[in-house]
């Protein structure tokens, strides 16, 4: 089997892969310590489920107690559908048993599978067991990753899907891509983020030269899922529905004249842009093409204000990590605000009104690690550039540009750069372990 290089070869010199056994070692010692944190949270997690996670349990309870699915003919005027597949998984769960201890648990497997992939894919990519070893490494290092097990979120079942995927997408076999297909329309409807996800499979097939009957087999997987899920949703709603109807709602969000680059639902109050009352009739279909249409038209007529803006909701898309701590609170403190951080900063120098807590000390190791790892990839991503072989990751640059791209249009969010650290954590370990020299083609080389 021939499987693409991207460091090293006739075209780039490397490092020999020394202290293998250490690495590999660290990696398992990395991963089992993951593992434990998140099962004792799992076992020991007591508090509330708090934002989304906690209209997810109440759609999938609906579900479950009268045997349909989501959406359903109740949802026809909510204000938006979200998070369809993963509510559709807690509902199966919860007809199976009411306990949520099984859900947490399901969330530390996709965490495993999470792991797993992004190290087999830092392997296929480069050839190098030590790259892999690393990569694993600094993704268990992710203090957001431990805390995400006792949450009812898409993240994690996003994640491993995707990351599954991309996987079976480096393989280029016609049956690896038609399974790749299926589980990013999968992914999909969990979360809707195919329209970051395709382009970039798409370059992939491109510069390896992937033939049309591949690349058609992996569009039929994904195809395949949409026609199954839009059915069903038809057959319960009248309406094909597919992924989550959310762009309009967050694209008002952040298009308004009192955005501030943040999630701030303000624009939706009484007397606002985005105020639609009760009883109004609309469809959730319709209100998401309400709410697009009105922040077109704000982005078209304040232009200079919504450019003025997008460097902030990066800012927050991409300054923190420390929403992790909160399951260590049991949830009674939410760890991914500004009042949090400011009363961390009053502890950390000894003014704060109590002690320094288990929590506050994840919250701390986690942005540290985090910012590390990031300020990591954007080393590679500057290392890559000045080698000139920019051109061989650039299908996953592209998943993270587009994934900023859709946070300009949108809101800025801590949670939401999750599904993106495995990328940060492999280009991170490329950039410790491999000397690239000039080149823009990836080599070829027998495995």
């Amino acid at each position: 089997m021939k499987r693409a290089i991207f460091c090293g070869g006739p075209e780039g010199e490397l490092r020999g892969e020394t202290h293998l056994f250490a690495w590999g070692m660290a990696a398992l010692l990395a991963d089992l310590a993951l593992a434990a944190i998140q099962l004792f949270l799992c076992f020991h997690f007591n508090g509330p489920q708090v934002s989304d996670a906690r209209s997810y349990i109440e759609l999938a309870q609906y579900c479950a107690e009268n045997q349909t699915w989501y959406p359903g003919e109740r949802d026809m005027f909510a204000l938006y559908i979200f998070g369809n597949g993963y509510v559709n998984l807690l509902s199966a769960i919860m007809r199976l048993t009411p306990q949520m201890i099984w859900a947490f648990l399901l969330n530390a497997v996709f965490t495993q599978v999470i792991v797993l992939t992004t190290a087999d894919m830092a392997y296929q990519l480069t050839g190098r067991r030590k790259t892999a070893y690393m990569t694993v490494v600094l993704l268990c290092m992710m203090g957001g990753l431990w805390g995400e097990a006792p949450s009812a979120r898409t993240e994690l079942c996003f994640m491993a899907l995707a990351n599954l995927s991309l996987c079976l997408m480096l393989r280029r076999r016609t049956g690896a891509l038609l399974l790749s297909g299926v589980l990013m329309g999968l992914a999909n409807w969990v979360r809707p983020l195919l329209v970051i996800y395709l382009p970039a499979a798409l370059l992939y097939f491109v510069m390896q030269r992937v033939g049309i009957r591949r690349v058609l087999a992996y569009l039929a997987g994904i195809a395949l899922v949409i026609v199954l899920v839009g059915a069903g949703a038809y057959q319960r709603t009248g309406k094909f529905v597919y992924q989550a109807q959310t762009m309009g709602v967050n694209m008002l969000m952040g298009a308004n004249d009192d955005a501030d680059g943040s999630y701030v639902a303000e624009v939706y109050d009484e007397g606002k842009a985005g105020y639609v009352p009760d009883g109004s009739g609309m469809t959730f279909d319709e209100r998401d093409a309400h709410y697009r249409s009105l922040a077109i038209e704000w982005i078209v007529g304040h232009l200079p204000r919504f450019i003025a803006i997008a460097p902030v909701k990066l800012f927050y898309f991409l300054a923190t990590d420390t929403y992790g701590g909160s399951a260590f609170f049991n949830n009674e403190i939410q760890t991914d605000n500004l009042a949090y951080l400011m009363e961390l900063g009053r502890i950390l120098t000894g003014r704060g009104e109590r002690p320094l807590a288990l929590g506050d000390a994840v919250v701390v190791f986690s942005q540290l690690t985090y910012m590390l790892v990031f300020f990591g990839y954007l080393a590679f991503v500057v290392h890559s550039l000045r080698r000139r072989c920019w051109l061989r990751l650039l299908p996953l640059h592209l998943i993270f540009a587009l994934a900023c791209g859709v946070t300009v249009l949108t809101v800025g969010g801590a949670r939401y750069h999750m599904p993106y650290l495995p990328i940060f954590c492999l280009c991170t370990a490329m950039l410790v372990d491999c000397r690239v020299k000039k080149g823009g083609k990836a080599v070829r080389a027998e495995a």
